[in-house]
């Protein structure tokens, strides 16, 4: 079976899955609304006020934090997706026979996580909707091509993360800690809510390790500004370097712990 067979059949699966529950998938409709309207009603606090930590983004708060809300679900996906299934596969006692089929264990980890980074795509592309045809977002000078490219940076340096917690997961049988201080130093330090220019020092210093401020920083000034790839090229270096370093880090801890459980014997423990 060609991998692009492969990648088909795991998002059917996912996506039959998903829509039966419907009361689950407009209930994630109708809260994606809500905390769109929650945000635009906190901005209205900023109305007819210069904030200078806000001009590099346009000078208005909503459209900010829109974009931030929206991209920054892409972290939250990738950290979990490819660690729920080696947690799921352990408690269901399917993860020996993972291990042995076939197709490699990498691409089964990745093809799982196909649909939930499709799914947060949608996600994503509703949010920016209802900020645009709802609560009259604009982005007259986005550059999409450039936002495009750095969508695809994002997701491969938050996925390395997911790839490190998956790891963790299989060798200690537990939801990997590192996750959380992951995710809310994301949240905190990254500029999610609030530009990182607000932060103190110390907080601006250890916010340049995070990709997601990279990512943020740059996918604002894309979309808000219509900046050029030249003009962001700091962040998207910022993404490279972290992307070149986190990697090979995170894949060597996997198959580390990979071959430990297979040479411990402990694949069907959890």
């Amino acid at each position: 079976m060609s991998l692009l067979r492969k990648c088909w059949a795991f998002v059917r699966k996912d996506f039959l899955t998903d829509v039966s529950y419907r009361l689950a998938f407009a209930g994630q409709l109708v809260f994606t609304f809500f905390m769109v309207a929650a945000f635009y009603f906190f901005a209205r606090m900023f109305e007819g006020h210069e904030i200078a930590s806000l001009a590099p983004y346009g000078g208005a708060y909503f459209p900010f934090v829109l974009v931030g809300v929206a991209f920054s679900s892409y972290l939250g996906v990738a950290i979990r997706s490819f660690a729920d299934t080696i947690r799921n596969a352990q408690v269901l006692g399917t993860l020996e026979a993972l291990l042995v089929t076939p197709t490699p264990v990498g691409q089964v980890i990745v093809l799982s996580s196909v649909y939930d980074f499709l799914a947060t795509s949608l996600r994503v592309v509703v949010t920016l909707a209802f900020g645009v045809f709802i609560f009259g977002v604009r982005f007259p000078d986005a550059n999409w091509t450039g936002a495009l490219l750095v969508l695809l940076l994002t997701i491969v340096s938050f996925s390395f993360l997911g790839v490190l917690s998956a790891g963790v997961v299989l060798a200690f049988k537990r939801a990997d800690p590192s996750s959380w201080l992951v995710q809310g130093l994301s949240y905190l330090l990254g500029g999610v809510y609030y530009p990182v220019s607000v932060l103190p020092g110390w907080g601006q210093t250890l916010a340049q390790i995070l990709p997601i401020t990279h990512a943020l920083e740059a996918m604002r000034r894309l979309l808000l500004t219509g900046a050029s790839l030249a003009e962001v090229s700091g962040s998207l270096l910022g993404l490279i370097i972290f992307s070149a370093a986190a990697g090979p880090v995170s894949l060597l801890v996997f198959w580390a712990a990979l071959r430990r459980v297979r040479r411990e014997g402990s694949l069907s423990q959890f």
